[in-house]
């Protein structure tokens, strides 16, 4: 009777092990972005004349494609229209901004780090997970090609952190502004990714899921373990009823 009860539990906790999901790692961005300049005026429209992809877009993923910009790790603000031709997988993409650095973001950008990216999606698939990515350096009214001097690595937002929305007085000329970099927007605020006139397209090329893949693990693991445990019980009490002295109705 133990022996079959090891057997039934090493036999429920193997199954229980293969239904864990494991999270997936953070892949490597896809590649740069050429810009046709290297520094300007965040006020200038457009902020340069074009941005090209280091390569095509992945496999499956080449049905539209969107250059924005945006702090390391998001959130990211349109730079150009969406681009949905189609077929930017087998080519780099080329995109052409319609307007400034502070209009797509709704006003002046902080100092510091920002990224230019552009993102490939699939129809069916959506947003691929990673970008090509460029940084460039905004101080004062001005933005240059290449990271500040001395910067750390940039270290994107975690998932789940609240998210620093670049503040502005609106005003061209004016300094910029931004909130305390612990304090999380109120919940009615505008974020950067809702300003322009294509805010409706870019929520539906870059929407997702909320449910992180450790969460979904947990579930299954708590499944699988209830349903070793019933088997076992079950099993226990089969081979009860069917000895001399087990369990009578």
């Amino acid at each position: 009777m133990l022996r079959k009860l090891s057997v039934l539990a090493a036999a429920a906790s193997t199954l229980a092990a293969g239904l864990v999901l494991p999270t997936p790692a953070r892949a490597a961005p896809l590649g740069g972005v050429q810009l046709s300049a290297t520094s300007g005026s965040i006020d200038a429209a457009p902020v340069f004349a074009s941005a090209t992809t280091s390569a095509p877009c992945p496999a499956g993923f080449g049905r539209n494609a969107q250059l924005r910009v945006g702090p390391p790790g998001g959130p990211y603000s349109n730079l150009a229209r969406p681009l949905t031709a189609g077929g930017y997988d087998r080519q780099p993409v080329t995109a052409t901004p319609n307007r400034s650095f502070a209009t797509a973001l709704g006003g002046a950008p902080v100092d510091g780090e920002w990224w230019v990216v552009v993102e490939c999606v699939s129809d069916t698939q959506g947003v691929h997970p990673e970008r090509f990515i460029t940084p460039i350096t905004v101080s004062g009214r001005q933005w240059r090609a290449g990271r500040p001097a001395g910067a750390p690595p940039a270290t994107p937002r975690a998932a789940g952190a609240p998210l620093v929305v670049p503040g502005s007085t609106g005003a061209a000329g004016a300094p910029p502004v931004g909130p305390p970099p612990a304090a999380a927007p109120a919940a009615d605020a505008p974020t950067p990714a809702s300003a322009g006139p294509e805010t409706g397209v870019a929520r539906r090329l870059t929407g997702n899921g909320g449910v992180g893949g450790a969460s979904v693990a947990n579930i299954w693991w708590i499944l699988a373990l209830l349903g070793a445990l019933a088997l076992v019980g079950t099993a226990w009490l089969t081979t009860r009823r069917g000895k001399p002295g087990g369990t009578r109705r």
